[in-house]
């Protein structure tokens, strides 16, 4: 992942360190956010970097429920050295009701770390060929592994009638007979394969680019029209959004009581730079915190299961991704991402490494969550 250099906010006002920041486009070639292309993607199904030894059924559970997650994100973050020339740090979520009740929790996430040398057994020392639909084909099935239909994990039990299909579960089998596989198992035509978005979320490229910072004290300009169809699209959608400056927002925060909260303060003026934001990558540095409650203390961030070494800092994902998620369940203010400060190889090909939610403060203890703040206060306006 390249680094940016610090720029000035201003004489004599402590720099401001740009961080890389990450954002959703379509890719209509979806075949390029496959394997061999070293991509950044969320949803769909992941795009394994090491083909043959991937997580097992049991890695993949949630830990508050015992059943499957499900592929959220994929962040391509290579590091200087030989070991690291390709590496992956993947992100999963359990998207049950019950499971994502709890605040400030991360008993429903789990995140693995991949990676490899430049010389495997798996891809060209080459970089890709971009415009090679070929090299889409370079996939786990090669590698004699089995995928879950649904989910696009390793997938351990076969459908026992037509042996066409692989499952992670009987959780993901028993749905996918009740909904296709039933009509399916006896054509004589059926080959099997992935389902295409059944269970998981919309698909995306997830590009990079370096953060912009205004110099002094300039302002980042807001088309008023723009913001406020925005913030309607919040509301309605009932999610944390952009949290832009508007005086809709302003009269929102003037009720509430995060006009003291200064993380919160500081996260929304930064994030008001490049409102559309859905990652920061800051690998050694500090996530931008949504609130001053629930702020991990570095002290409470477990160690590197596998060299026993400390964790650091390496990527958050923002709540304007929940905007694009088309998921009415799942809420978080931030999902902060640290890893082995080593990277080391130890473990297993899919190490798991740390995440913790923190979500956005509330007036009390069981106080709805600010996007059902944003929700209730769109319907109190229609009233």
């Amino acid at each position: 992942m390249p680094k940016s250099k610090g720029s000035s906010s201003g004489a004599g006002a402590p720099a401001e360190k740009p961080v890389e920041l990450g954002f959703i486009e379509e890719e209509s070639d979806y075949w390029k956010l496959s394997s061999a292309f070293f991509i950044s993607k969320v949803g769909g199904h992941p795009a394994w970097l090491n083909l043959k030894d991937l997580p097992t059924t049991a890695d993949m559970k949630c830990t508050s429920c015992d059943l499957p997650t499900q592929f959220l994100m994929q962040v391509y973050a290579p590091l200087d050295e030989a070991e690291t020339f390709h590496r992956v740090i993947f992100v999963f979520i359990c998207s049950r009701k019950r499971c994502c009740v709890e605040r400030n929790s991360n008993k429903n996430l789990l995140v693995f770390r991949c990676q490899l040398p430049r010389d495997n057994d798996f891809y060209s020392r080459e970089p890709p060929n971009q415009n090679d639909k070929e090299l889409a084909k370079i996939r786990p099935e090669k590698f004699g592994v089995t995928l879950c239909r649904m989910c696009g994990c390793q997938g351990g039990m076969n459908c026992s009638a037509c042996k066409k299909v692989s499952y992670c579960s009987k959780d993901h089998q028993q749905f996918d007979w009740k909904m296709f596989h039933k009509k399916e198992c006896t054509n004589p035509d059926f080959k099997g394969g992935l389902h295409d978005e059944l269970i998981g979320f919309q698909e995306f490229e997830l590009v990079m680019d370096t953060e912009v910072i205004p110099k002094g004290n300039a302002k980042k300009k807001i088309d008023e029209k723009s913001q406020l169809e925005e913030y309607k699209k919040l509301v309605a959608e009932g999610k944390a959004g952009s949290l832009d400056d508007s005086e809709v927002s302003k009269d929102m925060l003037e009720a509430s009581s995060y006009k003291s909260d200064k993380a919160f303060n500081k996260f929304k003026k930064r994030v008001a730079y490049q409102p559309d934001q859905v990652l920061r990558y800051d690998r050694g540095g500090e996530p931008l915190w949504v609130s001053s409650e629930k702020i991990i203390e570095k002290s409470a961030i477990p160690p590197c299961p596998y060299c026993k070494g400390p964790r650091v800092f390496e990527f958050q994902v923002m709540p304007q991704l929940l905007n694009d998620l088309g998921n009415e369940v799942i809420d978080w203010g931030t999902l902060a991402v640290y890893t082995c400060v080593k990277s080391c190889n130890s473990g297993p090909a899919y190490k798991a490494e740390f995440i913790w939610q923190q979500d956005f403060k509330v007036d009390d203890e069981d106080g709805p969550t600010i996007s059902k703040k944003m929700k209730n206060m769109s319907l109190a306006d229609e009233d």
